[in-house]
């Protein structure tokens, strides 16, 4: 590096910087607003329209979404993430899964069908009555046994439980790769065992797990030796229930 004439080493040659890429599930960000908008009204209702959605408001999304398209369509049209999984939450499932799906094959350039589960995958957390299919519910119920039984107390279990028992019998899988699907019957018992768990209802748990348990296998003990077997594996596999009275 050159010395400069004060004596001190030059700056350094400026590096450009810029934001980070944004994230494919939200979408890009927003480029300048045309015109005479204004950028913090532009901030403030995507801002909006994403804290709506994110409290499952898709009403009150999509509103935010309108406003701003009357300010700049093209500036709106980049929001295609959100305003999808808003038409969704509205109760519009399946045009909101069209529009998302069409994004990611289009514009993240996903195969169809990594595309069709990442877009199921959002539509089990936002679709919300309306056109919803009996796989959208299906999936949906799914999901929320998963996050009963891992992440959040939920006070939906066992009504999530009697939909995916009613819905199963009517939603095939879409081949050998669902595993959404294929996987539910042999995972019930436990998923929905520490949904019920982890929301405080032992004996709700454990009456889930007995009558869900896989059976194969089982039809050589007796019924003693299968209940003595199902509690054993209940209270060894249910953390929080392994001291409960049942």
């Amino acid at each position: 590096m050159e010395p400069a004439a004060s004596g001190r080493p030059a700056e350094p040659p400026a590096v450009a910087t810029g934001p980070l890429p944004a994230d494919p599930a939200r979408g890009p960000d927003p480029v300048a607003p045309a015109g005479g908008t204004s950028l913090g009204d532009v901030a403030v209702l995507v801002q909006g329209a994403n804290r709506k959605m994110l409290h499952d408001d898709g009403k009150g999304c999509l509103d935010e979404l309108d406003k701003l398209k009357a300010l700049d369509p093209k500036l709106e049209s980049t929001l295609v993430v959100i305003r999808a999984q808003c038409e969704m939450l509205a109760g519009r499932c399946q045009a909101g899964k069209a529009a998302l799906l069409d994004y990611y094959v289009r514009e993240i350039n996903l195969s169809p069908e990594v595309a069709k589960t990442s877009v199921e995958s959002i539509a089990s957390m936002r679709c919300r009555g309306g056109d919803e299919t009996d796989r959208d519910r299906l999936l949906r119920a799914l999901r929320e046994l998963t996050d009963g039984a891992y992440m959040s107390t939920r006070s939906d279990c066992a009504a999530n439980v009697e939909l995916v028992k009613r819905l199963l019998p009517k939603v095939p899988p879409n081949g050998p790769d669902d595993s959404q699907v294929n996987s539910a019957p042999k995972a019930l018992f436990h998923t929905a065992a520490a949904c019920l768990a982890r929301a405080g209802d032992c004996k709700a748990a454990f009456r889930v797990y007995r009558d869900e348990f896989p059976k194969t296998g089982m039809d050589k003990l007796s019924e003693k030796d299968r209940s003595s077997m199902i509690e054993k594996s209940f209270r060894s596999g249910i953390e929080r229930c392994k001291d409960a009275a049942l």
